[in-house]
């Protein structure tokens, strides 16, 4: 079938829609391809012309995140990473995240590990790499590895507990406590890496 025909995309968009009401409702592990084609209304045959497994699905919804992260967040970081200004990139994150904030804090409850991983590709990762050229070399030493694994699965945490408390939580407040979070470890890594 045509992934461009309109029926193919309206299944894929009941196929994720089903997914995401499954597991809100039963958890990630719990939820099996018969809940999903059950709450969607489609075949087991129309689920397995747009995924293998709900591995895979999950796989696709971190992809399109991990691509509207980056969307939002690319357009002035790479300034901000060269400039070492941790204040603005992580302002930048925040305003990035925000914006698919939903998105975060349902693929966080399927897998808080992919999610660490995603912003670590796109926050650290992505605009590190295209200012310093032996970036991954210079990644390779114990203490870097785990201060780099410190700043995002700090960053995760704190985006986790700000969004489920939105309400008590002011943007402004929350782009303090990340760059109070992140700003020493950055310091440390730039140190490293400029000495």
């Amino acid at each position: 079938m045509n992934k461009n025909d309109l029926r193919y995309i309206k299944t894929e968009k009941t196929i994720k829609e089903s997914f995401k009401k499954c597991v809100e409702k039963h958890g990630f592990e719990k939820v099996t391809v018969s809940m999903i084609c059950k709450e969607g209304l489609i075949s087991r045959n129309a689920f397995y012309l747009h995924f293998t497994d709900k591995y895979d699905l999950l796989d696709r919804l971190f992809d399109e995140f991990r691509a509207a992260l980056l969307k939002n967040y690319d357009k002035n970081i790479t300034e901000s990473v060269a400039k070492n200004d941790v204040l603005t990139s992580t302002k930048l994150y925040a305003e990035a995240i925000l914006s698919i904030k939903d998105d975060f804090l349902f693929l966080i409850k399927c897998s808080r590990n992919k999610m660490e991983l995603v912003i670590k590709e796109v926050i650290i990762d992505y605009p590190n790499k295209k200012i310093i050229p032996d970036y991954e070399e210079l990644c390779k030493p114990i203490e870097i590895q785990l201060n780099i694994q410190y700043m995002f699965t700090a960053m995760v945490t704190y985006t986790e507990l700000w969004f489920k408390n939105f309400e008590k939580i002011s943007k402004e407040e929350a782009i303090l406590k990340l760059y109070e979070l992140c700003k020493g470890p950055t310091t440390l890594f730039y140190n490293y890496i400029y000495k």
